[in-house]
């Protein structure tokens, strides 16, 4: 497996702390819907794009194109670096269950 790829998104809000993340898989709906189960993910079809937008439980948001390999996630102020980690972790794991088609 390839390992994830990331960076900090710079914009004009300082003290943010947003990421790209660039996954080894496409973030199609059999992967999105694995977010279900620790906040809500809603889904913007009708756009030329369609896209869709995570709102964890422990104040991460993550939003991206459906079916490509890129998404951007944000997260809280409140100990941002221990977040970050427990996603990536998490992101990992969500990773090799889609890639092996297993279920969480």
């Amino acid at each position: 497996m390839k390992q994830v790829e990331w960076k900090k998104v710079e914009n004009c809000f300082s003290g943010t702390n947003v990421y790209e993340y660039r996954l080894p898989i496409k973030a199609d709906e059999g992967f999105i819907n694995h977010f279900c189960t620790i906040g809500s993910v809603k889904y913007f079809r009708n756009f030329p794009r369609p896209f869709f937008k995570a709102d964890l439980a422990d104040g991460i948001t993550l939003k991206g194109v459906i079916a490509d390999s890129v998404i951007k996630v944000s997260f809280p102020d409140q100990d941002p670096l221990g977040c970050k980690q427990k996603f990536e972790w998490l992101l990992e794991e969500l990773i090799k269950q889609h890639e092996t088609g297993g279920e969480r």
